[in-house]
């Protein structure tokens, strides 16, 4: 992911490499990854989303690992079929992912125009 120079509901949005795919907060406070239009609309019906008990969280690193769930779009369909659901009482889409770990970060320089805009929209 790289950090963009817009913000969503206070936390930075990421771009996954190639820009097809953002990390953003959602209207819900959840750290979600979904496409553009999610991205743009703070949907809560993004491809995948992190609970995190915290409302600070800035890079996608430090996002807790054990607190990610997905729906049938973004899961293999043998994993999502035994998958522990989420709300197993409603049937609901999403199940609980065991872990994720976002490890590669490419960090812009202090610099450079996108992270001046970035630290300028975070420091508002």
């Amino acid at each position: 992911f790289v950090v963009t120079d817009r913000v969503m509901h206070g936390s930075p949005v990421w771009a996954a490499e190639g820009g097809t795919y953002f990390m953003y907060r959602g209207t819900d406070d959840f750290m979600s990854i979904g496409n553009a239009s999610d991205c743009v609309e703070g949907s809560t019906t993004a491809y995948i989303y992190n609970t995190p008990d915290e409302d600070a969280v800035v890079a996608p690193t430090e996002l807790p690992t054990d607190q990610w769930v997905s729906d049938s779009r973004s899961t293999l369909e043998l994993q999502y079929a035994s998958a522990e659901r989420v709300n197993p009482e409603d049937e609901g889409p999403w199940v609980c992912v065991p872990a994720v770990r976002i490890t590669a970060m490419h960090g812009l320089d202090d610099s450079d125009p996108t992270m001046a805009a970035a630290l300028r929209q975070l420091a508002a």
